[in-house]
């Protein structure tokens, strides 16, 4: 079956755009409601590329999202903070740090979703869903798509010099590589830079949204900004390997 999204990205984000604002002026049992109706709309979406039933409840489809991700406790997690949310609502149980992290939670639901009915292929199309991430306030599932666009170019460039390549433990490695074939090279100095914040980004991230305070914001855009010219710059030296062998 092809897979559909439903309910567009940009009606997820409403919802979750809603929700921190309405956090920020200190409602949180309406904050809650926008996050829980995000999560509803993210979930009927995952049901519908699944095959499932249009009926299908929140709970069913999230129990189906977690068992075709079994091993994975994060996405049972965020299933759980969604939930979490919707009790929030009615009894306005949870403190204002409890309800912006479920309502990142919930955003992340959401890119999965929208990851499963329309798999990002490529490291734009992974940096395009950071940008979104970032425009609506969300630091950490944008530095997780900054993080995983960095990952998909180093295994790119890995496969193209016929290097093994086995995920995010050799990520350091390819990046000396790099470093190594450019030593001498006018973007020499700027690698080990690029590569240092790709990898400090989730870091960056994580420590700006659990203290609360985004001042720090723009130094997750600049490891974002990092993110990009590194996957330019890989995807140029890809490409010329690619005409040389040809």
């Amino acid at each position: 079956m092809t897979a559909t999204l439903i309910p567009p990205a940009t009606e997820c984000d409403a919802l979750l755009r809603q929700g921190r604002q309405l956090l920020d002026a200190g409602q949180l049992a309406p904050a809650s409601a926008a996050g829980w109706q995000a999560a509803q709309s993210a979930m009927a979406a995952y049901a519908a590329s699944a095959g499932a039933a249009t009926s299908a409840g929140f709970t069913d489809a999230a129990r189906h999202l977690v068992q075709h991700y079994r091993g994975d406790g994060q996405v049972a997690e965020w299933a759980v903070s969604a939930l979490a949310l919707a009790d929030n609502a009615q009894y306005d149980w949870l403190d204002r740090d409890g309800v912006s992290r479920r309502l990142d939670d919930v955003q992340r639901l959401s890119i999965l979703v929208q990851d499963i009915a329309h798999p990002p292929q490529t490291t734009a199309a992974l940096l395009r869903q950071a940008w979104r991430c970032m425009d609506n306030g969300y630091l950490i599932p944008a530095s997780e798509q900054g993080w995983a666009a960095a990952l998909l170019v180093a295994k790119r460039y890995a496969h193209a010099i016929g290097c093994d390549y086995h995920g995010e433990s050799d990520f350091d490695a390819v990046m000396r590589l790099l470093a190594t074939e450019q030593n001498g090279g006018p973007e020499f100095s700027e690698i080990g830079g690029w590569a240092h914040a790709a990898a400090y980004l989730r870091q960056t991230a994580d420590y700006c949204a659990r203290q609360g305070d985004n001042r720090y914001t723009d130094l997750v855009a600049d490891d974002l900004d990092a993110v990009a010219k590194l996957v330019d710059f890989v995807q140029a030296k890809v490409a010329a390997k690619k005409r040389l062998a040809i």
